[in-house]
């Protein structure tokens, strides 16, 4: 019975702590009428990894999209993503969502 229980204990934190290490990354965003773009920072001391979707919906409706994956971020750097559109069809909202995680 202990056997059992330091097992599924075991299982339990190794998951747990495997999705604790991910985390938002304080994005900023700006919508123009021509291009949403997307500004990370990383703050911290050591590098972290990032991967994230930019969003940008036009005045006719549809959302456009651009992701990056994998993205290495040393400490005190930025990364940048863009959504770009025509004249015509310009941008009336944009938002991103991005998810970075320290390299341990």
């Amino acid at each position: 019975m202990k056997l059992k229980l330091s097992i599924i204990a075991l299982i339990i934190t190794l998951t747990s702590s495997a999705f604790a290490q991910f985390f938002m990354a304080n994005a900023a965003v700006t919508v123009l009428p021509g291009r949403v773009s997307v500004e990370v920072f990383n703050p911290y001391y050591e590098p972290i990894i990032c991967n994230g979707q930019v969003f940008g919906q036009t005045i006719t409706g549809p959302v456009f999209t651009a992701f990056f994956a994998e993205q290495l971020m040393p400490a005190g750097s930025y990364r940048y993503a863009v959504v770009s559109t025509n004249a015509f069809n310009r941008f009336v909202g944009g938002w991103a969502d991005i998810h970075c995680r320290f390299i341990r």
